[in-house]
């Protein structure tokens, strides 16, 4: 019997407020690392989360969505409400406003947590304070015994961030332990002023083995430090777009689910398919509202 490799997803755990339309609010559990590891055990994947929510009637619907979707749950004693934020969308991009408690968010690492890390096949950061030096220093001394695949995604959200530079500076130390690490557009925006070769040769500096950057609607790309770059289109979408919340986590979700199975790719060919499946599984997510990873048709028909 072949064993399914375990993922560690590292993050947020919240619920979305989502404004369908006007006056019209829905609550899905939600936030970076949560929508990773579901993403993950959709794919097939043994998922965990390391996470923080609260004892209250947000944290029951998060915990009870998590366990129904076959995540296990790290979930420290937390006297905290749980996070909400609430989005409007235009044109499907959302927008955000948070609940003092998402400023308030904080990981513990716990020995269950520690061990966790040490037997996981990948561990995944996804949106992290990495603005709390003590936060950053905890994350990057549990990563140490690490020996599985570490990702990470920084997503900074900066309505959440009270100093960019800090938090680089952060995010930067987390990613100097990553085989792989994600950036949006917007991120590389954030941190790098937009200068695409800025971000790739500062992250390859820090040793990080391969990047991904994901484009928004020109598509996805992939470059490695050993001189690869491939780039891929948008998947043409089989139903209209509802909700791009959510397609980052689904391209990511993919790409480590597809190096686990397969290894991390040695040829641009490899790193095509990769990437072009990740592109279609976010173009189905786009069709759905919330930011939980949706399968494509075709695949589903497969799978059946």
């Amino acid at each position: 019997m072949i064993e399914t490799p375990a993922v560690l997803s590292i993050g947020d755990g919240i619920i979305d407020a989502v404004e369908l339309s006007p006056g019209n609010v829905e609550n899905f559990p939600g936030g970076a690392g949560l929508n990773l590891a579901v993403g993950l055990a959709r794919l097939g994947l043994a998922s965990q989360l390391v996470t923080r929510f609260g004892l209250d009637r947000y944290g029951f619907l998060i915990e009870r969505y998590l366990r129904e979707e076959g995540v296990r749950i790290f979930n420290a004693p937390n006297v905290d409400f749980t996070g909400v934020a609430f989005s409007r969308r235009r044109n499907g991009e959302p927008t955000y406003e948070f609940t003092p408690e998402m400023y308030r968010r904080r990981i513990a690492f716990t020995e269950d947590v520690m061990i966790a890390i040490e037997n996981a096949a990948s561990i995944a950061v996804n949106s992290f304070p990495f603005d709390d030096t003590s936060q950053t220093d905890a994350l990057v001394e549990a990563l140490s015994p690490a020996i599985g695949l570490i990702v990470v995604d920084p997503n900074p959200r900066p309505r959440l961030i009270h100093d960019m530079a800090a938090y680089r500076a952060g995010a930067e130390r987390a990613m100097a332990k990553a085989a792989l690490v994600k950036l949006s557009d917007e991120d590389a925006g954030l941190f790098y002023d937009g200068d695409r070769d800025a971000a790739i040769g500062r992250l390859f500096g820090l040793g990080v083995e391969a990047l991904l950057l994901t484009h928004g609607s020109e598509g996805a790309s992939l470059h490695t430090r050993s001189g690869l770059s491939v780039s891929v289109p948008v998947a043409a979408p089989m139903k209209p777009i509802v909700d791009t919340m959510g397609a980052g986590d689904a391209t990511l979700a993919t790409v480590i689910a597809f190096i686990l199975r397969q290894g991390m790719p040695g040829n641009a060919e490899d790193w095509r398919l990769c990437l072009t499946e990740a592109m279609q599984v976010a173009a189905a997510t786009c069709a759905h509202a919330g930011g939980g990873l949706v399968l494509p048709e075709m695949r589903l028909k497969a799978q059946g």
